[in-house]
């Protein structure tokens, strides 16, 4: 990796969730939910990377039954949040940050990363690109060999109308600290700064990783806003991958 995305971390973003905190539609990961439910052992492990304020856990500690849960994310306030929500083990850092990787790896049998890859930006979208790949192997390396990482991202068709929002958020944010608000809180310029993927993307991405065998991967349409359609967008989606880790053996022979 180069050093634009090797263990970096965007300032403007740590501090843009240190200070609003969005809590998402968490039945958005009914299909990560279902997935758990038909995989997990009576003790297996999950982690939540980027878990904000523990709504998603919450969530899934109702949906899948498990019981031993951990959660990771780059502000402090967030975490203090989840562990008073869920109860569980917290670790604070960024995914792109390799130590942090190293000092958890292998530990966990489940790993969700939740509408966190389009947050990972570089000072290019192709930068922003790589960031996303390092999160998803990271990631991978979370889960011990046989566990599964489940990814949910929002997506964006097509591809060139992501690379104009990300430039104009990226101008806005070097002209004021302010989120200008578009109508609503969810569209809207400057910070932060987002990098939004196709499905074929995505599924490049995680399929990179030679320990990586992809499962599945499900789309649902979603709402596409008056203005996005304005801004030409044509296609919007929420999309669930499920990757399993392969064991050493495999991994090599591939």
């Amino acid at each position: 990796m180069t050093g634009d995305t090797a263990g970096a971390r965007d300032a403007g973003t740590e501090t843009y969730f240190d200070t609003w905190t969005p809590e998402y539609d968490a039945a958005r990961f009914a299909p990560a939910a279902e997935w758990i439910r038909r995989l997990a052992g009576e003790e297996s492990t999950l982690v939540d990377v980027g878990c904000g304020s523990g709504n998603v856990l919450a969530y899934l500690q109702e949906a899948t039954g498990l019981r031993r849960f951990a959660g990771i994310d780059v502000s402090p306030r967030n975490l203090e949040q989840a562990r008073e929500r869920v109860g569980c083990e917290t670790h604070t850092g960024s995914i792109l940050d390799a130590s942090l990787v190293e000092t958890l790896g292998g530990r966990f049998d489940f790993a969700v990363l939740g509408a966190v890859l389009h947050h990972l930006v570089g000072r290019t979208r192709r930068a922003s690109r790589e960031r996303a790949r390092l999160a998803l192997a990271h990631t991978l390396s979370l889960v011990r060999p046989g566990g599964h990482v489940i990814v949910h991202e929002p997506v964006f068709y097509p591809s060139w109308t992501m690379d104009l929002v990300f430039h104009a958020k990226a101008i806005a944010a070097k002209l004021t600290t302010r989120r200008l608000e578009l109508f609503d809180q969810w569209n809207n310029l400057g910070a932060p700064v987002v990098s939004y993927y196709t499905n074929e993307e995505l599924q490049q991405m995680a399929t990179d990783d030679p320990r990586a065998d992809l499962l599945d991967l499900r789309s649902v349409p979603a709402y596409l806003s008056s203005l996005q359609r304005a801004a030409f967008i044509r296609r919007r989606e929420d999309t669930t991958l499920v990757v399993r880790r392969r064991d050493a053996a495999c991994a090599s022979s591939s």
